[in-house]
């Protein structure tokens, strides 16, 4: 696309000099900013592209400046300051603009490491024959990211370009729309972005929540007064004057808008593997099976592995969180559910293998709670409660005894019971539940988890895991309502069907053999866990998803949610409030 030719064709400065000194200095101020003594501030590249003219309506121009920004930026606010200087450097006309980008429509897993976010700023007439004469311009974008708004930026680094417009009109180029927001049921009335020529713009039909349509030069759009969430609106440009036959060639700028009630919303969350995303790295990319011995936790708890950290190995000694927490790579159940409401005061603090114990007194993230209860945000999510017990038994280790030999319909209740008593699940949850509520002001979702069937939990059937599955959930059901009923709120995710018959743990209503066997539906588990069951159960196996890739990842053979099954658990949370 135009808008990556005018960033790489563009090299007038040195570049690399110009983002390191930028971003020594940048690093250097917030370390004397308060509350950030000994905060260290990582680098961040982002690169001015060739700022163009666009296309003049009545004389009056545009200002087209594409931007380069890292990922991480994606739906966070952002400030350029644009000069414009005529002849015999007489200054004209300074601009501070400042908006809120946004990388296109919601990708699920975002691996991109960059985007390019076009802002435009419109001219009178005045300044457009400026500009047509010579002018140059001088842009700055110095930006930090503070993910979590503790005053400590995470990264920062910036870019400054000074340049002489160059003549003609880039056609291939747009501005592009800033991240809108309205509440449910209002009208939206937003500015039609400037492009380098000439253009009629309409709405691409999709499957929108509401209505969406051009009138007088501006989108407008109503959603529905029951919609929550990220609307994703395609606008079409065609020449003015051209053919039916060049739409094929038109541009499309994306739109997002947030339908949401407030704006400011603050979430943490804290917890296990399973809200930090164990199997996927913090750029978004899977990890395959040939790194799960590396990445399993090991004596120290690092967060190898997981979407929230930067650290691809248990050989590490602490825990390194990426700079934001995953909320860019868009995979963790929490981080969707943030980018699907436009929350971007985020920090996700969850450490694969952690159980209750380490989050309470005396535990080594204890420290943590503590910072969470101090920030006192809109909502805490977690997931709490499986280790040790539910993870030894999916990978295959014996810590339960008698739940192995024990039929579901006989001792497997009082042996799972003793077991969760072992470990003094009940009072180590109490704690940490009684701690947060009495210690903050926050909505607590307390997500359940989902059941997975590993092809590496030799030792136990389908339904052994299953009902192992519902007894903790109920657990953390009652421990919650002890504690609170209002402040702590259980969230039940969707049932992860397995394909067999697991009954009495879940109904069997549903048959995809012609021999009529009845299961629990089509298997949304891992494909190594997909294939065992067919030569297990080769009459009644029933395969799935009906759409889409499965609901677990095969990397740890078959015991963490993939990005679809974390989209299930997300789309149970409501709204935020």
């Amino acid at each position: 696309m135009l808008r990556d030719r005018a960033i790489r064709r563009d090299r007038s400065y040195p570049r690399n000099r110009r983002i390191t000194a930028v971003s020594i200095a940048l690093a250097g101020l917030f370390a004397l900013l308060p509350g950030t003594a000994g905060a260290e501030t990582a680098p961040m590249q982002i690169e001015v592209g060739k700022v163009r003219l666009g296309q003049q309506i009545g004389g009056r121009g545009a200002l087209l400046i594409p931007v380069r920004y890292p990922i991480a930026l994606r739906g966070q606010r952002v400030e350029l300051r644009v000069t414009l200087g005529g002849r015999g450097g007489r200054l004209n006309r300074v601009w501070t603009v400042r908006t809120r980008t946004h990388g296109g429509a919601l990708r699920s897993p975002d691996r991109r490491r960059r985007f390019v976010f076009v802002h435009g700023i419109r001219l009178d007439r005045e300044l457009t024959r400026l500009v047509r004469a010579g002018a140059r311009v001088e842009v700055v974008a110095n930006e930090a990211l503070d993910i979590d708004r503790d005053g400590r930026a995470e990264l920062a680094g910036g870019d400054r370009r000074l340049q002489r417009l160059p003549r003609g009109y880039p056609r291939q180029l747009c501005a592009d729309v800033p991240r809108l927001r309205v509440r449910p049921g209002r009208t939206l009335r937003a500015r039609l972005p400037r492009c380098g020529g000439r253009v009629r713009w309409r709405v691409v039909r999709g499957d929108l929540h509401g209505r969406a349509r051009i009138r007088n030069g501006r989108l407008v759009y109503r959603p529905w007064a029951r919609f929550r969430g990220t609307e994703s609106i395609e606008l079409r440009a065609r020449a003015r004057g051209a053919g039916r036959s060049a739409a094929k060639g038109a541009l499309v700028t994306p739109v997002q808008v947030v339908v949401a009630r407030g704006a400011g919303t603050s979430v943490r969350a804290i917890g296990d593997s399973v809200t930090a995303g164990f199997g996927y790295y913090a750029s978004g990319a899977p990890m395959p099976f040939t790194s799960l011995l590396s990445c399993k936790p090991g004596k120290v708890y690092d967060d190898a592995c997981s979407s929230n950290s930067a650290v691809t190995s248990n050989e590490a000694t602490a825990v390194e969180y990426a700079p934001d927490y995953g909320l860019a790579n868009n995979v963790s159940w929490v981080a969707q559910w943030a980018n699907e409401h436009g929350i971007g005061n985020f920090a996700n603090f969850a450490v694969t293998g952690t159980e209750p114990s380490d989050w309470i007194a005396g535990g080594q993230f204890h420290s943590t709670t503590k910072r969470v209860i101090e920030e006192d945000p809109d909502y805490i999510v977690m997931t709490m409660g499986a280790n040790p017990l539910l993870s030894d038994m999916l990978f295959g280790i014996d810590n339960m005894g008698c739940a192995i030999w024990s039929d579901i319909a006989g001792k497997y209740r009082e042996c799972i019971e003793e077991a969760f008593a072992g470990v003094h699940l009940d009072e180590n949850l109490k704690e940490l539940y009684a701690e947060l509520v009495n210690g903050t002001s926050s909505t607590i979702y307390l997500m359940q988890y989902h059941l997975s069937v590993p092809s590496s939990a030799l030792a136990y059937s389908a339904t052994q895991i299953a009902m192992l599955g519902a007894l903790l959930n109920e657990r953390i059901a009652a421990v919650a309502a002890e504690v609170s009923t209002t402040r702590l709120l259980p969230i039940a995710p969707p049932h992860f069907n397995v394909g067999i018959d697991i009954s009495p743990v879940y109904s069997s209503t549903y048959t995809c053999s012609s021999l009529g066997y009845l299961v629990d539906g089509r298997s949304v588990q891992s494909d190594p866990t997909q294939d065992e069951l067919r030569v297990l159960h080769p009459l009644s196996f029933c395969p799935g998803p009906t759409e889409g890739p499965p609901w677990v990842i095969s990397g740890d053979t078959g015991i963490h949610p993939s990005v679809a099954g974390y989209a299930q658990m997300a789309a149970q949370l409501p709204p935020p409030r």
